[in-house]
């Protein structure tokens, strides 16, 4: 089971927004390897990372083919992806918690003076 953020009420935000139309969101992989930061690793693991990161975005792109989701960012050093998703996307990220580990809901802040 993957949390669909880091608490109830944030879960509860994604489903509401997905009512809504797609919702921008992070998810955050899980990857053979334990991810360290590049500058904690030796030289000879930082390129096994990043193929562990490539793996597991390539996999979970591949499961949600036929989904209604966008691709809206990946990275190449940390074990993210940045989607736009409908409810469908969701609930296929949902039964993927061998490769995901969270599902964040990207919020808009305005900014405060």
């Amino acid at each position: 089971m993957i949390s669909t953020s880091s608490s109830s009420d944030r879960g509860t935000a994604l489903r509401a927004a997905l009512q809504t139309g797609p919702a921008r969101v992070l998810i955050e992989l899980r990857i053979t390897l334990n991810f360290r930061p590049e500058g904690d690793l030796p030289g000879s693991t930082v390129e096994a990372q990043r193929r562990a990161i490539a793996d597991a975005q390539t996999d979970i792109l591949s499961r949600l083919s036929g989904t209604d989701f966008a691709l809206a960012r990946q990275y190449d050093t940390v074990p993210m992806l940045a989607l736009e998703i409908h409810a469908d996307a969701l609930a296929r990220l949902e039964a993927a918690g061998d490769l995901v580990a969270r599902v964040i809901l990207e919020r808009r802040l305005s900014p405060q003076l």
